[in-house]
């Protein structure tokens, strides 16, 4: 049985992750915004700006895993978007999917933050915003890059044809 294609669309708040992950819907991939999984716990202390702990993550990143275990079946091609903060959770990702290929989303400071402040769905306040940049732990993991600088989304889709065609965007 052939393995599933999956991508990870992954970097900080603002950079387009799930906005990226929605375009490879146009080359025949499923989207799953890994934010669905969070436990409850952790979107509470999220939306009053609280820490979140290594054990609540540890419990959202086992749901993604869970979760994209049970989408496997059902779709042969599989995009994933979240931000994985830190590089054990890139790696536990690539422990139950090998064939995972994490697409590291960047934009500019100040349109990211413009995107957060405009942002409705899981608004995050700038402060807080700030507080996760400062734990996001650069990959060591293979990874692939793409800016999202462009707010129509022309050039992304051009960058997301290359790596899904196997070649690096230019």
């Amino acid at each position: 049985m052939p393995q599933n294609t999956i991508y990870v669309t992954f970097g900080l708040p603002g950079a387009g992750k799930t906005y990226a992950a929605r375009l490879f819907e146009n080359f025949s991939f499923f989207c799953h915004d890994g934010d669905d999984d969070l436990p409850a716990d952790m979107r509470q202390a999220i939306a009053t700006q609280q820490p979140v702990n290594d054990e609540m993550r540890d419990r959202f990143f086992a749901a993604i895993i869970q979760h994209v275990h049970q989408l496997t079946p059902l779709h042969p091609r599989i995009v994933v978007a979240q931000t994985f903060i830190k590089e054990k959770y890139r790696l536990l990702f690539l422990n139950h999917f090998p064939q995972a290929q994490f697409v590291l989303v960047q934009a500019d400071d100040t349109i990211r933050e413009r995107r957060l402040v405009h942002r409705t769905s899981q608004p995050l306040d700038p402060a807080y915003t700030r507080r996760m940049i400062a734990l996001f732990e650069p990959p060591h993991i293979p990874y692939q890059i793409i800016n999202n600088n462009d707010d129509g989304g022309l050039q992304l889709t051009e960058q997301i044809a290359h790596i899904v065609n196997g070649r690096q965007a230019e």
